[in-house]
């Protein structure tokens, strides 16, 4: 830090002290100790001396030693050090007007930005605290408090602004509030959606404590306006003195109860865990005999999700019984129901099954958030999303709610309503992460199914790739070497993506590896696969398949079942689709299958593929198709094996560049070589090559 400060420590315990000042000191600052404030009024005194740090004596009050040091010293910032992180502690600090305010165990960060936030004086150090403030929800749905700070305060989505919102619905300069004859003014500054208060747009209106403002019109932000101190607001008092001393602990003890509340649902990852957390909480805040949480469903309707009494424990449907009418307006309309006696007021024949339940007394609050998930959301504008409703009920009409307890009741309807959102986040998170978990392990177990991607054989080489869409996909490929030397190669294609598609080929694979244990042809030997699959019930799956026999003299019997037609390529560029065979493979159980021959001189080439290659799409949606396929392979008649396969994937890449894969991709080539076997080829074979 470039800038010095000349720093005191007031009333700081012995270790606090020892560390503050050792960290202080080292980064060059110039540090005084005093051990009470008695003790630091002379050196208040020192004009090169510019902020302090007091810890309060325990049991006294923060906010009264703040106030000493401003008569001795207006306007010298102060951190006020507190031993525990309370509601209580930070009202206290505010009310003194603190700078800022650090908890024990000290760290050098907290230090750091509290010194740094105390010497930019961005707390006002007037004898009396700020006498008005705006509660509103940020974008994240937590409460938020903003001091309204004479004698002008900007609200709107400009930089420059007192209070800003990046919502598009909100001007640049939306309203400003003005204090005019102690009483305090919001005006409109011009804005293109208007500014509201209690519903109703205004150009300028006197401003009284609990008005609701509304910015920038539907879906907009909506801010309560609170006159009197902190403590006044939040213990819900209209006078203008300061509440008795048994209200504010009752006040303390429902904050701080929140407070602790609040950090048990920020790191509680399991729903149900933190239903029944709300509403204990619930209940012992307003003193209720039970309460309970509703959600909704998919289908949009409320269900009952955690329903507990006063002693922590829960209740099932046989001893929870209630009425819907109140849950289910709350939920629908967004606004709480407070019913402190059903027996008198507006109309209580509309309770009458509660009240047959010996119901006296009902809150109920909306389980809420400020969202911004709706798909194509550019704008930055958040609405509220109602998730649920809290509930709680007695049977007696003495539990009546305070001003207070019903706003801790909403708010603390408000965080859990986050707290569930974030719980739900992290369970699918989990569970995607599990999923993963398996594909991969799929993924590894599908590979290990499918053979090396190159064999050599002293008359053929053969290279193969295999590409999924997904972590596992539905192509086939496998080599078996049969009797009298020869080579078995298949290529399949499953019906289909994904998991489903890998479960049937590995079905698939093992089937048609017990068949090629017999000495058959091709076309028996898909005959009796295709069998097996109609068996299994495959239902409207099918599989595309390519089977082929090669002699070492050259000679390539082989069935083709409904398979994208290979091709023969013969070293001069001549090529030949291989398409005898019959339909796909699991549809009927009587299929019949048919084999084909084709004949390999030394330096032909057989090229196997599934439609992942010919249906590779561009930007433009063309397919890559059997043209560009046939043309590659002519150009590359007297490439090697490798060689070829390598051509056609990077042709495949090249033309699909910048979109997705839609499919597998499954490539393979074989290439016949000299032996003495295929040095003389039967007069038939000559002949279909000519």
């Amino acid at each position: 830090m470039s800038t010095k400060y000349h720093i005191l420590l007031i009333g700081l315990r012995s270790e606090s002290e020892v560390f503050a000042r050792k960290h202080f000191e080292g980064a060059g600052h110039r540090v005084m100790t005093a051990p009470g404030l008695r003790e630091a009024e002379e050196i208040l005194q020192d004009p090169e001396l510019d902020l302090g740090y007091l810890q309060p004596l325990p049991g006294a009050s923060g906010s009264e030693q703040l106030r000493r040091i401003a008569d001795l010293r207006p306007g010298f910032p102060v951190v006020v050090v507190y031993e525990e992180v309370t509601v209580a502690a930070a009202l206290d600090a505010w009310h003194g007007g603190a700078a800022d305010a650090v908890f024990f165990p000290l760290r050098e960060q907290n230090l750091d930005s509290s010194m740094e936030q105390a010497a930019r004086g961005l707390v006002s150090h007037e004898k009396r605290p700020i006498q008005a403030r705006l509660r509103f929800l940020d974008e994240t749905g937590k409460e938020r408090w903003a001091p309204v700070v004479p004698p002008r305060f900007t609200i709107g989505r400009g930089s420059g602004n007192d209070l800003v919102f990046p919502h598009m619905n909100i001007s640049r300069a939306q309203a400003e509030i003005t204090v005019h004859e102690g009483e305090y003014l919001i005006r409109d500054l011009g804005s293109r959606h208007g500014t509201f208060v209690n519903g109703e747009r205004i150009e300028q209106v006197k401003l009284n404590h609990g008005d609701r403002i509304e910015l920038g019109g539907l879906q907009s932000q909506n801010l309560t306006f609170y006159t009197g101190d902190l403590l006044q607001s939040l213990l819900g008092s209209s006078s203008d003195s300061l509440p008795d001393v048994a209200l504010s602990v009752r006040g303390f003890r429902e904050m701080g109860m929140l407070l602790s509340t609040f950090r048990a649902l920020s790191s509680i990852p399991l729903v149900d865990d933190l239903l029944a957390l709300v509403v204990d909480t619930a209940i012992e805040l307003t003193g209720a005999e039970r309460g309970f949480i509703m959600l909704k469903d998919d289908k949009g309707e409320l269900q009952f999700r955690c329903a507990r009494n006063s002693y922590k424990r829960p209740l099932d449907g046989s001893n929870f019984r209630t009425s819907h009418r109140v849950p289910d307006e709350v939920f629908r309309t967004g606004v709480r129901a407070v019913i402190n006696d059903l027996d008198v007021g507006d109309s209580p024949e509309n309770h009458t099954t509660t009240r047959r339940l010996g119901v006296r007394s009902i809150s109920c609050v909306p389980l809420r958030y400020l969202s911004f998930r709706e798909a194509g959301n550019l704008s930055g504008i958040g609405w509220m999303e109602t998730i649920g409703v809290l509930y709680v009920d007695s049977q007696n009409i003495a539990a009546q709610l305070s001003n207070t307890q019903i706003d801790a009741l909403e708010t603390l309807a408000s965080e859990a309503a986050m707290a569930i959102y974030n719980a739900r986040l992290y369970k699918e998170s989990q569970e995607k992460r599990r999923l993963d978990e398996q594909l991969a392990l799929a993924r590894d177990i599908q590979q290990a199914l499918l053979p090396e991607p190159n064999k050599k054989l002293p008359f053929v080489l053969v290279c193969s790739q295999n590409i999924p869409c997904y972590e596992v996909g539905g192509d086939y490929f496998d080599y078996f070497d049969l009797e009298d030397g020869r080579l078995g190669f298949a290529l399949g294609d499953v019906a289909g993506k994904g998991m489903s598609a890998a479960l049937l080929t590995a079905m698939l694979q093992g089937i048609f590896s017990a068949q090629t244990l017999f000495n058959l042809p091709p076309s028996e030997i898909l005959s009796n696969v295709n069998r097996h699959l109609v068996r299994r019930g495959m239902g409207n799956r099918f599989v595309t398949f390519f089977f082929g026999i090669l002699d070492p003299n050259g000679k390539c019997t082989y069935t083709n079942a409904g398979h994208n037609p290979p091709f023969y390529l013969g070293r001069d560029g001549s090529v030949r689709e291989l398409t005898e065979g019959g339909m796909v493979l699991g549809l009927f159980p009587t299929a019949q299958y048919e084999c084909g021959t084709v004949y390999l001189r030394p330096g032909d080439h057989l090229v196997l593929f599934t439609d992942g290659v010919i249906e590779a799409r561009n930007k433009k949606g063309d397919e890559f198709g059997e043209e560009r396929l046939l043309s590659l392979l002519q150009k590359n008649a007297r490439a090697t094996v490798s060689e070829i396969l390598t051509r056609l994937r990077e042709a495949v890449e090249e033309f699909s560049a910048g979109t997705p894969q839609h499919d597998d991709i499954t490539m393979m080539v074989l290439g016949f070589q000299e032996t003495e076997s295929a040095a003389s080829l039967p007069v038939e074979a000559a002949q279909s090559l000519a």
